[in-house]
């Protein structure tokens, strides 16, 4: 598999609706923490579950029909957010390998993702849209 280019990861994210580019961000923050971990199916498909949760504004009446609402949630994106955020994760890591040497923070990482999100519709920069 060819390394992504950024044009590719950018594409991966462009309609990604902000609960999506929370999730993203929230894997790429994870697989950069635990990168020995990141090829566990079992391990990314839980974190993936927990911060889609946390992400999400799931309405519910009752602790079954949250249940459902995130695992249904799960069922349709899933596949496309574990996509982008393997595919950013690889960018960034490109992005910081000549950096690796002298070190970086996850703060420094998380920031080289977020030049990869699509600009917020209202124009704000993504500093903006994040601080909060």
């Amino acid at each position: 598999m060819d390394a992504p280019t950024p044009e590719t990861v950018r594409a991966a994210l462009a309609d990604f609706d902000p609960c999506h580019q929370k999730i993203a961000m929230g894997m790429l923050a994870v697989m950069i923490r635990e990168p020995a971990r990141v090829r566990d199916r079992e391990w990314m498909a839980q974190r993936l579950a927990e911060i889609a949760l946390l992400a999400g504004d799931f309405e519910a009446g009752s602790p079954q029909e949250g249940v459902t609402a995130v695992q249904d949630f799960l069922r349709a994106h899933s596949p496309v957010l574990l996509e982008a955020s393997f595919l950013l994760f690889q960018r960034v890591g490109l992005d910081l390998a000549p950096r690796v040497a002298a070190g970086f923070s996850l703060e420094e990482a998380l920031q080289y993702g977020l030049e990869y999100l699509p600009p917020p519709a209202d124009g704000t920069g993504a500093d903006e849209a994040t601080e909060g």
